[in-house]
């Protein structure tokens, strides 16, 4: 395990989730306590545990942010794209959510975790939500302009979805990634995404 950063005087549930996705990209989840991530923080043991009561807590709560941290970015991305052009807003939170994969990949390997998913609470499961259904609403507009109208919208929005969340779990893997600038990135993500949701 590498080094990790002793924690000074701050917000200590931050530092606990960010630790937690370090261990869990370099290690795997079956290394990761609270015990563990005391130590790492330089922290007495008990520390953890007012923020966290057991593994599955701190599991679930990791997800949620890293969700939450999904859908902002993925939004993020289409404010620039103007309000009544549906399909490049679309093409543009593509963009955002990929992006977003690639230059957090801890959190994203966290959060896709199988152990991770399994101890979703309610929290977690609305946050998941929210991501889905702001893919959903961007569906539906671009639809109603012309596109995909052949498709079923559920169907549309499966696609739209898996898509992209299958080239960030590639992408992440090392036998498929590549180590890559953020310029390089950028021209990654708008290539991939542009035969996902063409927009010429």
């Amino acid at each position: 395990m590498s080094e990790a950063r002793q924690y000074h005087h701050g917000d200590l549930r931050a530092a606990i989730l960010e630790r937690a996705t370090e261990v869990i990209e370099q290690d795997g989840i079956e290394a990761l306590s609270l015990r563990g991530i005391a130590r790492d923080l330089g922290v007495s043991h008990a520390a953890p545990n007012r923020h966290f009561r057991t593994k599955a807590d701190l599991l679930s709560s990791l997800a949620r942010v890293g969700w939450e941290q999904i859908t902002e970015a993925t939004l993020r991305a289409a404010e620039d794209v103007r309000p009544n052009d549906s399909h490049h807003r679309l093409n543009a939170m593509g963009r955002g959510f990929l992006k977003w994969a690639l230059l957090n990949r801890s959190m994203f390997a966290a959060v896709t975790h199988p152990d991770v998913e399994r101890h979703a609470d309610d929290d977690l499961k609305l946050a998941i939500d929210d991501f889905q259904r702001s893919v959903r609403d961007a569906v539906v507009a671009t639809q109603r302009e012309g596109r995909l109208t052949h498709l079923d919208p559920a169907i549309a929005t499966l696609y739209t979805n898996s898509v992209p969340f299958g080239l960030a779990m590639s992408l992440k893997n090392p036998l498929f990634g590549t180590d890559l600038s953020e310029r390089d990135i950028d021209e990654l993500v708008a290539n991939l995404i542009e035969l996902v949701v063409p927009t010429s």
